[in-house]
């Protein structure tokens, strides 16, 4: 073979190589990039290069898709799942991915059908359970997701999120001391869980236990001071504390901190259309996170890049003050 033969042989082979070596890093950084702006741009390049198998890009929908949700860009979300879920209709976390944004856009309907399908493939999915009860929930039919958690938990009995549900579905339905003993569980399985103890002591509270509704409330407050609902609720029990005041300085400095980074887009008061459609009002929030604070997906809507909200870096301890803020809008 002529040299000059084998010289161009050689040199295709390397750039075929390099090509090949270039797209597995794509698809590795799609799959597992820590950073949510690398993993983005890969799955995107993914989704746009016809280079790529079908196989491929059902990862690359699925991976953008659940990094939209994360960082608060539901509609494209919304749409790279269902893409996902075109190309491979037999994985069922993506049905419970696209369950969850359903229940973020208040689609309760559509929660409720990915659920279900999650749940006929795999009829061992605790985390399905638990989603499809969560939307009963929301929906207001307690007996449904009382059934769904019921069986999450049977399903898995170390879900202490699961136990804080059931607790809420119990004390929607008049049925108190059912719902304390599920709260109490919750904080059994996980002892720094804030929200079940501001349930526990709501619970307390209607029932006419001042002294244990007071010290849930405190618990509640020392662990995460954002909860505004404890904080009012030692203000009714007359409960002085320094807690309340605390709590007070960080929804003020949590208003200051809205109106400068996100008053641009969203609604931050308590009346009023959001500049942006696609912004959610800040009082509507707790609509779309009624069972869970609010704390983790702010902290990954302002920490993750996503198409259409501006990144910027806020310190947890400020995060803290714009959570107490959006919590006090709900009215508890």
């Amino acid at each position: 073979m002529h040299r000059s033969t084998v010289a161009t042989l050689i040199f295709v082979w390397l750039v075929a190589l390099g090509g090949g070596a270039a797209r597995a890093d794509v698809i590795d950084d799609c799959r597992s990039a820590t950073s949510a702006e690398i993993q983005l741009s890969a799955c995107s390049e993914i989704i746009a290069n016809s280079a790529y198998s079908p196989i491929d890009k059902a990862m690359a929908f699925r991976n953008r898709g659940r990094a939209r949700s994360d960082a608060g860009a539901l509609d494209l979300a919304l749409a790279d799942l269902g893409e996902a879920i075109r190309l491979n209709p037999a994985e069922g976390p993506l049905y419970i991915s696209r369950g969850l944004v359903h229940v973020r856009l208040n689609d309760l309907v559509g929660a409720i059908a990915d659920y279900s399908e999650a749940i006929r493939l795999n009829p061992k999915s605790a985390i399905g359970y638990n989603g499809r009860g969560h939307a009963h929930l929301v929906e207001g039919d307690e007996k449904k997701a009382i059934s769904d958690f019921s069986e999450a938990i049977a399903l898995n009995p170390a879900g202490a999120n699961t136990y804080n549900n059931r607790g809420l579905a119990y004390s929607n339905s008049g049925e108190p001391d059912r719902a304390i003993e599920d709260f109490t569980a919750a904080i059994t399985l996980n002892p720094i869980y804030a929200l079940a103890y501001n349930n526990r002591g709501y619970v307390h509270e209607q029932r006419g236990r001042r002294q244990l509704a007071i010290e849930d409330f405190r618990r509640a407050l020392l662990l995460d001071p954002s909860l505004v609902g404890a904080r009012d609720g030692l203000k009714r029990l007359r409960a002085e504390s320094g807690l309340i005041e605390e709590t007070a300085s960080r929804v003020k400095e949590g208003q200051g901190l809205v109106e400068a980074h996100c008053s641009g887009c969203h609604a931050v008061g308590r009346d009023g259309a959001s500049p942006n459609p696609k912004a959610p009002r800040f009082r509507a929030l707790h609509l779309r996170h009624p069972i869970q604070a609010l704390r983790e997906p702010l902290t990954r809507a302002i920490a993750a890049r996503h198409d259409e909200m501006p990144q910027f870096a806020l310190p947890d301890a400020q995060i803290d003050r714009i959570v107490a803020y959006i919590n006090s809008l709900n009215g508890k």
